[in-house]
């Protein structure tokens, strides 16, 4: 029995969602906009990205998005160097590892930019393969997974675990079982996504479930 796990990168193995708010706050701050708190991010932050933009009162006509997202991704650089591994990162790695099940990583993080941070923190030996985009305006996402899906056949089971109703809509695509985290970039709840995800807490609430 071939098993496969997806993980997502971004608030899902990597706890940064302080680098992502700091970075949005260095941009409304030089606009002479208000500030934005982290709970405030995790219920407004959505994909795609272009759309958190226009909620924080972005002007696309005045400001072009591409424009943006350079500026954003060069202070997310900055402010993410610091940020860790979620809790429990090491523990559930292992676990799968131990349960012969292949790991990848898809991301919306540009294909270098993951490629670096994975292998800065140590796990880049745990996946098989890091899937990131060929840009930095984090679309592509669905497409990425279909097409390593299709050009890697034969698994019984795929599971993707990720933190946002996007990890839920490419998991949908893919006919994969999805599990998300409610400590990552999004407001999860049982409610919001009625049945079709398993919500845990945290990472080290998966070892419980029944895979």
């Amino acid at each position: 029995m071939s098993k496969l796990i997806i993980w997502d990168w971004n608030g899902t193995l990597l706890n940064d969602v302080k680098a992502c708010v700091d970075s949005m706050n260095c941009m409304l701050d030089k606009r002479s906009v208000n500030k934005i708190t982290i709970d405030y991010y995790k219920s407004i932050f959505t994909f795609p990205v272009k759309k958190y933009y226009q909620e924080l009162g972005f002007d696309f006509n005045k400001e072009p998005f591409e424009e943006l997202s350079i500026e954003y991704i060069d202070l997310y650089k900055r402010n993410s160097m610091n940020s860790p591994l979620q809790e429990g990162v090491i523990e559930l790695l292992n676990f799968f590892k131990s349960r012969k099940y292949k790991q990848v990583i898809l991301s919306a993080s540009e294909q270098i930019a993951l490629e670096n941070q994975v292998k800065q923190r140590n796990i880049f030996n745990y996946f098989d393969s890091l899937i990131g985009l060929n840009n930095i305006h984090a679309k592509g996402k669905v497409d990425n997974a279909k097409n390593f899906v299709v050009n890697s056949p034969g698994y019984d089971q795929i599971i993707l675990i990720g933190d946002t109703m996007h990890d839920l809509e490419v998991a949908q695509e893919i006919n994969a079982k999805c599990i998300l985290v409610s400590n990552g970039h999004q407001v999860i709840n049982k409610e919001k996504f009625n049945g079709n995800a398993v919500i845990v807490n945290t990472l080290l609430d998966i070892t419980k479930l029944n895979l």
